[in-house]
């Protein structure tokens, strides 16, 4: 069953929030290690491709806002 048209925006702007907040602390963190290991590169990796998961789904968000159909939906949202 397809849930309503303001439960998915507000669920994928929420993750994508999540996957922006997240990429933004695994890029610190990897400016605070300074082991002599693959961790730190692995922190800098995995958060420069969080933060671009987040970005995807933050500009995916605002491009099916701007669908006609889509636009219909969520004026009849209840805030």
């Amino acid at each position: 069953m397809f849930k309503s048209a303001c439960d998915v925006l507000k669920k994928s702007v929420m993750l994508s929030a999540f996957f922006l907040t997240i990429g933004a602390l695994l890029e610190i963190a990897a400016q605070f290690l300074t082991l002599e290991s693959m961790l730190p590169v692995f922190f800098a990796y995995a958060g420069v491709f969080a933060i671009f998961l987040g970005l995807v789904g933050i500009i995916g968000t605002l491009i099916a806002v701007m669908i006609p159909k889509v636009n219909e939906h969520l004026q009849s949202c209840q805030h």
